[in-house]
């Protein structure tokens, strides 16, 4: 049995990330030791009650954990953030961009490695230009950001060259880091996320009565472009009905999503459900509807798809090259303008509501849940 050191920078939340921990975490044939610099026990999965959060940051950190740009003041919290590590046999570090910086103070030679879910996509060239775009809209806001990322992309090179054993999410991902130019040289591996399928066994196979689109509230998800084509598509089909689910992680955000929800009709929000009220929403769906911006894998598609239920959803993110030639998967073409991806939503759901493809329950065997953080450790070894 190894014993491993665990750093993932924040629990904060119910995303993806955080479920991946905590799949990491029941491996029993490893002992892991979880360290981060947040832990925001009121707003993540209760499961992590269940082990022994060692908080390495100041409390203070966690306000600048959810402001986009803020973030980067956390680096100097890098350098005092000292892990034991002659204590363990391997350093694991869950990044998804940022975390690695946790090296400059924090490295076990040839025994420290990362599982990535991806490199920092506000660095990365895709999601600068969609930022410029949608999220900083003056001089000084977009002066900032690209100096933030100067600064950044310096940094990660020098925190990447500590990363002995990177293990991507997605070859999506590994692609990404590529273009970084951050692997060279470097043994890398795929290993795709648990997602736990077996939830959705039980659930009766019946034709829903809405669409449904789960993520998080936050502006990468686009919930606001799917309400814009909703707004068009309703027209035609007054009957359809919307439900957008997730935990809010941006207030500002949600309240945008609730007044432009105002503006239409049959769309209605489900926020911070627990899992039994998730499975019976994915149980009454006629579909599910997935369309953020390039996600770096993506559990949602695969947990609608196990359900035995069709999936609309962009055609770029790390999800496609799994689901891509799935009969009920109709993908929505990625468009450079959100008004181009509104037309492209409208006509994928005219698509499918055409269609007479009947649906079955897939199984995921390449997302096997069993035995992930075993998995990892072996190909850290």
């Amino acid at each position: 049995m190894a014993k491993i050191a665990l750093f993932h920078p924040w629990i904060k939340s119910h995303g993806g990330a955080e479920k991946i921990v905590l799949e990491i975490l029941k491996d029993k044939t490893n002992e892991f030791d979880i360290y981060t610099w947040v832990y925001d026990k009121e707003n993540t999965f209760k499961e992590f009650e269940d082990f022994k959060i060692n908080v390495i940051a100041p409390k203070f950190v966690e306000k600048f954990s959810r402001h986009y740009l803020l973030r980067g003041l956390i680096f100097p919290m890098t350098l005092f953030s000292k892990i034991p590590l002659e204590k363990y046999d391997f350093f694991l570090i869950s990044t998804s961009g940022f975390a690695e910086l946790i090296t400059f103070r924090n490295y076990k030679p040839g025994k420290t490695g990362a599982y990535v879910y991806t490199i920092l996509r506000a660095s990365y060239k895709n999601y600068v230009s969609w930022d410029l775009k949608y999220r900083f809209k003056n001089f000084l806001g977009k002066g900032a950001y690209l100096a933030a990322v100067y600064v950044y992309r310096v940094l990660e090179k020098i925190a990447w060259k500590k990363l002995d054993r990177p293990i991507f999410m997605s070859e999506l991902i590994l692609k990404r880091a590529k273009d970084h130019n951050l692997v060279k040289g470097k043994k890398t591996s795929i290993a795709y996320p648990p997602v736990n399928t077996d939830r959705f066994k039980n659930l009766k196979r019946k034709k829903g009565k809405y669409f449904l689109y789960v993520s998080r509230f936050h502006p990468l998800k686009r919930q606001n472009v799917l309400i814009n084509a909703w707004n068009e598509f309703v027209k035609k089909h007054p009957e359809q009905k919307l439900v957008l689910a997730g935990g809010i992680e941006n207030e500002s955000y949600f309240k945008e999503l609730k007044e432009l929800a105002g503006k239409t009709k049959n769309i209605e929000f489900k926020v911070n459900l627990n899992d039994k009220d998730l499975l019976s929403l994915y149980e009454g769906c006629l579909a599910g509807i997935f369309v953020p911006f390039r996600e770096d894998f993506g559990i949602v598609p695969f947990e609608i798809l196990s359900t035995g239920k069709p999936l609309i959803a962009v055609d770029q993110g790390g999800y496609v090259e799994l689901v891509k030639d799935l009969p009920q998967v109709f993908l929505i073409k990625e468009k450079k303008s959100n008004e181009a991806l509104t037309k492209e939503i409208v006509l994928s759901l005219e698509k499918f509501l055409k269609s007479k493809v009947k649906p079955k329950k897939i199984n995921f065997k390449e997302l096997n849940t069993k035995n992930f953080g075993e998995r990892l450790i072996q190909l850290l070894n």
